[in-house]
């Protein structure tokens, strides 16, 4: 499945519809053929993080998961929205803050936060609210 860099969802949710109505039957076989998520992360994962500006603070989708999940990192957003979108097409019941979780509990072993790991806040926007 190639991703549409021409068009960026605005938050987590719509990324993974986006991702669900493009994918063809072919997509949605290997999904439900993976043990789990984690086998998309340089394919999919990879398209998405590079198409969708992950990397940038100004990025819609990074912001929506610094506001709805408190998560900055790229590769913890791509994790997010592949796992949601796993979930989606094996018809699973999904809870994104739940999955986010796992996210944190990582980033304080190596002792620092979600947030500060990926970056977060942007250099010079230090206090602003990025609330939406």
């Amino acid at each position: 499945m190639n991703i549409n860099g021409d068009i960026i969802p605005s938050s987590i949710k719509s990324a993974v519809e986006t991702l669900v109505s493009a994918m063809d039957e072919q997509d949605k076989r290997a999904i439900r053929a993976a043990s789990d998520g984690t086998v998309f992360h340089h394919t999919l994962g990879t398209g998405m993080r590079n198409a969708w500006s992950f990397w940038e603070a100004d990025s819609p989708l990074k912001r929506d998961a610094v506001a709805s999940y408190g998560i900055a990192h790229a590769d913890d957003i791509s994790g997010l929205i592949i796992a949601w979108t796993c979930a989606e097409v094996r018809g699973e019941s999904f809870d994104p803050v739940a999955h986010c979780q796992k996210f944190h509990e990582h980033w304080a072993m190596y002792g620092t936060d979600a947030l500060a790991a990926g970056g977060w806040p942007p250099t010079g926007e230090e206090g602003k609210s990025f609330d939406g």
